[in-house]
């Protein structure tokens, strides 16, 4: 193997293989590679079409639609439905477009984020998201909450196991960065760590990001539905729902400003500034219900926060890209003038997320 193709991102699975493994365990393992491909394309359908049933086939699950359903259930963190309801559009398109990617497209299917980042975690995801909305229709309220917050740890060990690959993928090319006699800026090597950084984003992290972003959007949203149902001063749930707004943000503000390899994040703080804004749209028209429990200090506080926290998210995303682009610029540049520099890079791209 020549000394450009170790720069590569390790793509092929049977690459991560030791080759000490004795023959007879190979054959198992394409079968395997061939078994998740199309269970992740099962599940995808599965909860695809309970989605459309519930949302547009006029029937719903257990006789009441999507729409029905949050409204039945309203607090002061329910976006409104209309204007937030385009998210699942987005996350089946492009969730659907890796389930077909990962069992026709070549390198995408023996991708080392697919077989060891996505794992099983996209399908015990998908069985946790059915059996949330399912027991949510049925008014099993607690149940909905436990298969939630299971969804969203699938969901967040699936992206935390696709940085931990990137990270050491990383860690590689700085190695051979700084082993290799001599890298040329611009040359065929050089390019090939620089796309490597990227490989794979589109189609392998972009669909579970979003996801992943609706999902924690919607957990302070069902805790506070389930703790409604209980006998609790109002106070309590307008406490509730300031706090799932700062924490909501406070987790955005971290994936936006850290600077390890491989961060900051834009598509988790993007999706849930556009809750945030779901939120304050509802907040502006809110129901009856609404209205007769929660004076409007309470109102118009819920709206203010949210307003401020998706505005404060949405500029601190685009602030942060543009500064880092600039930056690598500025990089790329020192590079293209110091052609004898044997070092390469001065830095590691950052990689969204």
């Amino acid at each position: 193997m020549s000394d450009e193709d170790d720069f590569d991102l390790p793509t092929d699975f049977p690459t991560t293989i030791e080759t000490n493994k004795s023959k007879q365990n190979l054959p198992a393992m394409p079968f395997f590679k061939k078994a998740m491909h199309a269970l992740n394309l099962l599940s995808y359908i599965v909860v695809l079409s309970t989605y459309l049933v519930a949302t547009y086939s006029g029937v719903g699950i257990n006789g009441i639609s999507d729409e029905e359903l949050f409204n039945k259930h309203p607090t002061l963190l329910t976006p409104n439905y209309k204007s937030t309801k385009f998210i699942w559009g987005v996350i089946f398109f492009t969730q659907g477009v890796f389930a077909v990617a990962q069992l026709f497209h070549p390198r995408c299917r023996d991708h080392i984020l697919l077989v060891q980042g996505i794992g099983p975690f996209f399908i015990l995801a998908s069985v946790a998201q059915l059996i949330w909305y399912v027991s949510f229709a049925y008014g099993m309220l607690i149940t909905s909450v436990v298969f939630l917050f299971g969804a969203l740890v699938c969901a967040v060990g699936l992206l935390a196991r696709q940085y931990q690959i990137f990270q050491q993928a990383e860690m590689k090319i700085e190695s051979k960065k700084n082993t290799t006699d001599m890298v040329i800026p611009g040359g065929r090597a050089q390019k090939k760590m620089e796309d490597s950084v990227d490989d794979g984003y589109l189609l392998l992290r972009f669909p579970f990001g979003i996801y992943a972003g609706w999902i924690t959007a919607m957990f302070p949203l069902m805790l506070s539905i389930v703790i409604s149902t209980f006998e609790v001063e109002v106070s309590v749930l307008v406490w509730v729902a300031v706090m799932g707004v700062a924490l909501l943000t406070g987790l955005s503000m971290g994936l936006l400003l850290r600077k390890e390899n491989g961060l900051p994040s834009y598509s988790i703080p993007s999706v849930i500034a556009y809750y945030f804004c779901g939120v304050r749209v509802e907040l502006e028209a809110p129901n009856d219900y609404i209205l007769a429990t929660y004076d409007e200090a309470y109102l118009n506080m819920m709206k203010n926060v949210s307003a401020i926290a998706a505005v404060m998210l949405l500029v601190t995303a685009v602030s942060r890209f543009v500064a880092i682009y600039l930056r690598d610029r500025c990089f790329k540049k020192n590079e293209e003038n110091d052609v004898y520099d044997s070092t390469g890079l001065d830095g590691i791209d950052y990689v969204q997320a």
